[in-house]
């Protein structure tokens, strides 16, 4: 399983479009393979957004990114736009 995290600052006149984006994402991420969408808002940085899900393999992420970077409308409301839109993803350490 890979674990994918997303984190961007919002563009402030942008806070209602965002909400309205940001709500329809787990619906849309289900689409491409997603599972167990959760978002988080600062509690002392209000307009910073991080977002995680799963994923079951490496090209269902890659497909999450491109389509996350390339999401015009949503990354219209990101400070600094798509450039500032950022998507990782993390697999498990095995600890001996």
């Amino acid at each position: 399983m890979i674990t994918v995290f997303i984190e961007y600052k919002t563009v402030e006149s942008k806070r209602d479009e965002h909400r309205r984006l940001l709500a329809e994402m787990p619906a849309r991420l289900e689409r491409l393979g997603a599972k167990e969408y959760r978002s988080w808002e600062g509690w002392d940085q209000p307009g910073l957004f991080v977002e995680a899900f799963h994923v079951a393999t490496i090209d269902q992420y890659e497909t999450i990114k491109a389509w996350r970077l390339a999401d015009r409308e949503f990354c219209a409301c990101i400070a600094g736009g798509a450039e500032k839109l950022h998507v990782w993803a993390f697999q498990p350490v095995e600890l001996a």
